[in-house]
């Protein structure tokens, strides 16, 4: 940048002043070399526009199916983003399992899927019993049993059929009451009311529980998409619901373990009655804060997307865009930092549409405000498209899109899905992959802020790891992140489900980090405590907090806050044993009801935890 500013100045200099004429170069020539000069100087400035090449060669390009659901995982473990496909005939077909190879080269693993042939919709992947292994939920409708995949290890499955008929469009996993195992909520849309209970499965230590009777399961909507997400940033995940046939959405909010509340106003968020396909999750102004995006689609007719900014106060508010004019049929949509410069953006699939089909790229400025890329990606025509989600596939650091392709009539002829690749620009980045010890061994639900100087201005960027990015889409579980010219990450922030927090500071970029809840090995910190339990939640007067440590520490602090962020307690303790018991009776505090965080923490770590007070 140095030499093009002195460049820029030498042409001022001697375009301004007479030092040409002392060269004796005729008008013509002069305005040739001045022209020329521009030219370079364009060129030097403006980064170069970030391309997409559409890969050709290969079964997972060429096989012809009427695709669903498209999910990234490393299903083997040998660092590479293998990809799984799901397909929706009504007649049935094997699920399409494919790894990666390297080289852009993916296999087919027929053995694993061929045995399962029902007409498949949405999918999830996450490690159910921490086993280190991903295990696959898939969403089975025409009155067919949902299927899990459950792995015993590389190339191995257990196939369980669910024990109950379903029209399933979706699930997705996260762990709801912070036990360290990951449950499960999936979506139903049938031809009746009475096909349109949900499913909300509680995990017992690797089993699958069915809870009929959760406030989450009593509606009959045709639900098509849901994700568990913490819009109130306060330590654990809350559950939101799209609705089609112009039904408004629904959000539930975690009042921890396992306890919900239904919220019926949260700002525009839950105003509008649509045909809402999908939720994708993002913090797309870089506030700190979980905005969303709403897919919305008729059968066969066009609706308006919208954008919901949230207000940090438990409301969002509707924010106007060039989506908003689009009017697709769009099904599904998921955020990515594809061109590395520090915001999410957004890519949307449209299908069962009439006309000619195009899906849409939307660039972000890093203020949520997003304009529509026709450039990057050559050709953005579908004949039907379905789910969509982004990852590294190989390993270069510049996020890959796929593309889950479908019919989009009964009529129509099969498709074959798209893989597009990211040949990138000159911009930083970092990649982060959690493990978790203590939460589950996924991380889904995990959230990681790294704080940066991007291209001249600080940027705050946030992540948070979940199961679903949306309807029938499943991004990398590698939290990707873009940081321009960035020459280090000042902070890297991680919260973990279990409340754990840790810090790490000055880390170069262009690499991927491994980080383990536990490790200390990749990254310094002092892990010393392995759990930390509040209880009784919700509470009418004491709680008891225990936590176990892996060594003892000096000194030790509780804090407890209210829902406004005020301090109403604060004490120092000095443990002698591994593990440490305390009471306190909220009484005495003379605290009203409501909300409240309790912090443990030392110099090192913190632990924040959320209780229900209610006198």
């Amino acid at each position: 940048m140095r030499d093009s500013i002195t460049f820029g100045y030498y042409l001022k200099a001697n375009f301004l002043f007479p030092h040409f004429k002392n060269k004796k170069m005729n008008l013509f020539k002069r305005n040739t070399f001045v022209l020329i000069l521009f030219i370079f100087m364009y060129l030097h400035f403006v980064p170069a526009q970030t391309t997409f090449r559409k890969l050709t060669e290969g079964d997972i390009v060429h096989t012809l199916s009427d695709s669903r659901s498209v999910n990234f995982a490393d299903f083997n473990k040998d660092g590479l983003e293998d990809i799984f496909i799901t397909q929706g005939l009504s007649t049935g077909a094997p699920d399409l399992l494919y790894y990666n190879k390297g080289n852009l080269v993916f296999e087919r693993q027929a053995e694993i899927t061929n045995s399962v042939s029902d007409p498949s919709v949405g999918a999830t992947i996450g490690d159910m019993n921490n086993d280190g292994f991903s295990d696959i939920f898939v969403a089975s409708w025409y009155n067919k049993k949902n299927v899990l995949f459950r792995s015993k290890g590389i190339n191995e499955y257990e196939i369980i059929r669910m024990n109950a008929l379903s029209y399933s469009e979706s699930a997705t996993w996260g762990d709801y009451d912070n036990d360290g195992f990951l449950d499960l909520y999936v979506s139903n849309s049938g031809n009746n009311l009475a096909d349109n209970y949900n499913f909300l499965y509680k995990n017992e230590v690797g089993t699958l529980q069915l809870q009929q009777h959760h406030i989450t399961v009593k509606e009959t909507n045709f639900s098509r998409g849901s994700t568990w997400i913490d819009y109130d940033n306060d330590g654990d995940i809350d559950l939101f619901i799209c609705n089609e046939n112009q039904t408004r959405k629904e959000l539930f909010r975690n009042d921890a373990n396992g306890n919900f509340t239904k919220i019926t106003s949260a700002g525009d968020l839950l105003e509008e009655a649509s045909g809402s396909m999908s939720a994708s999750w993002a913090d797309v102004n870089n506030d700190g804060w979980m905005d969303v995006f709403i897919c919305n689609s008729g059968f066969f007719t066009g609706q308006t997307n919208r954008l919901y900014i949230n207000k940090r106060d438990g409301t969002f508010t509707r924010k106007e865009g060039v989506f908003e004019s689009d009017l697709g049929c769009s099904f599904s949509a998921s955020f990515a930092d594809f061109d590395n410069d520090g915001d999410t953006d957004l890519f949307v699939t449209n299908g069962f549409c009439h006309g000619i089909i195009q899906n849409f790229l939307y660039q972000n400025d890093g203020a949520g405000n997003f304009s529509k890329d026709l450039n990057s990606i050559p050709d953005l025509s579908t004949k039907c498209s379905f789910g969509v989600a982004w990852g590294d596939l190989n390993n270069d650091g510049n996020i890959d899109l796929v593309i889950a392709n479908c019919k989009n009539s009964s009529q129509a002829s099969l498709a074959t899905n798209s893989i597009w690749i990211n040949d990138g620009n000159q911009h930083s980045w970092l990649k982060i992959k959690l493990e978790g010890v203590v939460s589950n061994n996924s991380a889904i639900g995990a959230k990681v802020i790294i704080s940066s100087v991007v291209t001249g201005e600080r940027r705050i960027q946030k992540r948070e790891l979940t199961s679903l990015s949306g309807y029938c889409s499943q991004n990398s579980s590698i939290l990707h992140f873009g940081l321009g010219e960035t020459d280090i990450v000042d902070t890297i922030t991680i919260f973990w489900p279990s409340g754990i927090k840790h810090t790490f500071t000055n880390i170069n970029p262009n690499q991927l980090l491994h980080i383990n809840e536990n490790t200390t090995s990749t990254l310094s910190f002092d892990n010393a405590v392995l759990r930390c339990k509040v209880s009784p939640v919700p509470t009418s007067s004491n709680i008891d907090i225990d936590a176990t440590f892996n060594k003892i520490p000096d000194t030790l602090y509780l804090e407890i806050y209210n829902a406004e962020g005020k301090k109403v307690y604060q004490n120092t303790y000095k443990p002698t044993d591994l593990i440490w018991h305390q009471s306190i009776d909220l009484n005495h505090l003379k605290i009203g009801p409501g909300l409240y965080l309790v912090s443990v923490m030392t110099g090192t770590w913190s632990i924040t935890k959320k209780i229900v007070f209610n006198p």
